[in-house]
Formats: C-alpha cells, structure tokens, sequence
C-alpha cells in the first residue's frame, strides 16, 4: 500500500469515528492525505543552493532577503503554521543566487512536520555548512494554528525564532544592524 493510500484509509477511519458521512467529505481522505503529504518533500539542500558565485574584489556586505513566505505542519498536531522569513549572510568565498535563499526556506518548511524552531536551525546550518559565509542569521515569523484554532483558542499570535551563526553572533553591530534592516519590513503586511 502506498504513502497515499495508507493516509487516505487513516483518513476514512478518522471520518467514521466521527460520524462525518456525506458528499461534503466523499473527498475528504484524498485531500488530506494530499495536504499532508506537501509536507513530506524531498529536501535536497546542495541542489538547491548550488555553486553559487565566486567573490571577487573582498565583498564584505551583508546580502539579506526579507519577507519570504513561510510555510510548515506542525508535528504535534500536523496543522499548518504560515509566516515569512528573514535571512541575512556576510559571504567569505562565493554568493548564491537570490531564488535560493527563498528556496532554501520553502524546501526546510516542507520537509517533514517539526518545530518552527527545530526549521529555522536546519536552513542555517544548511546554509552555513553549504555557502560558508561569514555568518548567517535566519528569522522567521508565523502564526501556528494549533494555537489559533484549539488548545488556547488564541488567533493572531506570532511565533518568532532565530538562528545566529558567525559574525552576526560574534560581533554584535552585525546582528544589530540585520535586524534594524529587517525589523520594518518584517512588520508589513
């Protein structure tokens, strides 16, 4: 039986257990079992980030992306969180392209189910381990549902984790000024 199949019987056990019967729910099994599985992606980090660019001339700028849409199951409840992302790199020795920090956060969110915070440490030690930059630092900001929709029945609260590697831990003008950078464009909506 395959992945699909075994979720869309667990599906239909969950329906009846329920009492759910119907048309409305005659689709039900396949569509959840197709949500779920957006969550279980191959994740392939050297195909995503590449060879990137080779410096030239001692580039010392901080490259940062704002704003990307984030997007994760959570795997105690397997319900999704939504946000955006930050990341910021100082590069040592090459550059990647712009599409692939985006990447980098789509393809960590939707790896497995598993904790914002548990994401945002995987992209940075990907990202350092990968690109080699002088430091990295990730934030990323989403609202979870299990907590907007039961347990604490508390909509519209964010959870915000970071991950600090390099000189963005080591030199604290560099983490001050990623997150002055960010801090704004984080904000609007």
């Amino acid at each position: 039986m395959t992945n699909q199949a075994t979720l869309e019987k667990a599906v239909v056990m969950i329906l009846n257990a329920l009492d759910l019967k119907g048309d409305g729910v005659a689709d039900t099994p396949r569509r959840f079992a197709d949500y779920l599985m957006e969550f279980r992606q191959p994740f392939k980090p050297e195909e995503i980030l590449g060879e990137g660019f080779v410096v030239k001339d001692g580039f010392h700028n901080m490259v940062i992306q704002t704003r990307i849409p984030f997007r994760m199951a959570c795997e105690h409840h397997l319900l999704p969180a939504l946000g955006k992302a930050a990341i910021g790199y100082v590069p040592s020795e090459r550059v990647v392209g712009l599409s692939k920090l985006t990447r980098l956060v789509q393809a960590a969110g939707t790896e497995r189910p598993s904790l914002q915070e548990s994401i945002c440490e995987r992209i940075a030690d990907v990202f350092e381990k990968h690109v080699k930059p002088k430091g990295v630092c990730v934030v990323i900001k989403a609202e979870h549902s299990c907590m907007a929709c039961r347990g604490i029945n508390s909509p519209g609260v964010m959870t915000i984790t970071s991950s600090v590697r390099g000189i963005f831990r080591d030199v604290p003008q560099a983490r001050t000024e990623f997150l002055d950078l960010i801090q704004h464009d984080m904000d609007r909506e």
